[in-house]
């Protein structure tokens, strides 16, 4: 597709559009918080009537998304994380593996009835869009990611995807990779402990990722007109976080996965061998301490202050229990740290998904 594709010109205000009859409705997000994104998500995805087709296109600043039965302590270099100002950790709603977000990527989310949802056809729809855009290799394997083959690399995913199905609706959620910091993704999903904890729940699948290298706008601009194309008639709003605030299904949404009951009380059932002993959790908990001392242990939530006391009472040296525990676990109860840096929530001056959209009074 040419570099001159136009912006795109709302029909609707995200008020009207909500309440309008027409089947296949676009929402483009102004906002760039993953948590408000992922609530307005699943705003559409609960409020809307049955027979509504959506798509939602939004940016994130920098997130890790776990997955709804993950557990942050495998999935993620948690101690990392904690570490490094502006990213975010969240548990979304829907199952599958833990995904990155930012600038660098464009994310999508599909819903449409039950009866017509399939795995595979708005996958192929982004292949379709890719291809328009110049990646000639891009296509869908048979675990329904969007992957580009190449001679030279063979196969590396670009999207990766995750649903949600219900008896009446059902939706598929995915990112697409432009040009996000690979090395950084790397880092802070390369879990220092996975070796030491089983845990139950679901676990991601690595796989060699690249960048598209195609530009947002363009990615934006090209997506809405193919899904546009597919289902016919559709209503394009625009959304800003304060009109979408005012929704209070999505004002909830926002604060649950802002809490940490939720991003770490929802953790699955795991144990973690220590060098001495072992500690078994469950819903971010500690209900069973073997092999050391537990006295008092068992009710607290689960963190490296946990982790370096067991160490310590079995004979460890308390600087280095506090480094293993550090590094392994991070935290020292759940997400809490002794010095935590604050989100500026500044500029970063790169595309948002406010750059596709022509401006225009409603």
């Amino acid at each position: 597709m040419s570099p001159s594709r136009g912006l795109l010109r709302p029909t609707h205000t995200f008020s009207a559009l909500l309440t309008s009859p027409i089947s296949t409705q676009i929402y483009l997000s102004l906002s760039q918080s993953p948590h408000l994104n992922l609530a307005l998500e699943n705003y559409l995805f609960t409020s809307l009537p049955e027979t509504t087709r959506t798509l939602l296109v939004y940016i994130n600043t920098p997130a890790l998304i776990l997955g709804r039965n993950q557990n942050p302590w495998v999935e993620t270099h948690h101690s990392l994380v904690l570490r490094t100002p502006g990213v975010h950790l969240l548990r979304r709603f829907s199952g599958g593996g833990t995904v990155f977000h930012d600038q660098g990527n464009v994310n999508y989310s599909v819903t449409v009835p039950t009866a017509e949802f399939n795995r595979d056809t708005h996958a192929k729809l982004m292949v379709r869009v890719l291809r328009q855009l110049g990646v000639a290799g891009a296509a869908v394997n048979a675990r329904h990611d969007i992957v580009i083959d190449t001679e030279v690399e063979g196969s590396r995913k670009v999207s990766g995807s995750a649903y949600k199905l219900t008896r009446l609706r059902s939706y598929h959620h995915g990112t697409m990779l432009l040009s996000t910091d690979l090395d950084r993704v790397k880092e802070l999903l390369k879990c220092p402990a996975k070796d030491v904890i089983t845990a139950r729940g679901v676990a991601s699948v690595p796989s060699p990722v690249t960048n598209t290298g195609v530009d947002a706008k363009e990615f934006v601009s090209a997506a809405v007109e193919e899904f546009a194309t597919l289902y016919g008639n559709a209503g394009i709003a625009v959304v800003g976080e304060q009109e979408a605030m005012e929704k209070e299904l999505v004002m909830k949404a926002v604060r649950k996965m802002e809490s940490q009951e939720w991003v770490y009380g929802q953790t699955p059932k795991f144990t973690m061998r220590l060098p001495v002993g072992e500690v078994v959790a469950d819903k971010g908990v500690v209900e069973e301490v073997n092999g050391v001392d537990g006295t008092g242990i068992v009710g607290q939530r689960f963190g490296g202050e946990v982790v370096e006391t067991l160490l310590v009472r079995g004979g460890m040296e308390k600087e280095e229990a506090k480094r293993w525990a550090d590094e392994m676990v991070g935290g020292r109860a759940w997400g809490t740290v002794a010095d935590t840096v604050a989100d500026t929530g500044a500029d970063t001056g790169v595309v948002t998904v406010a750059d596709t959209v022509a401006d225009v009074d409603m």
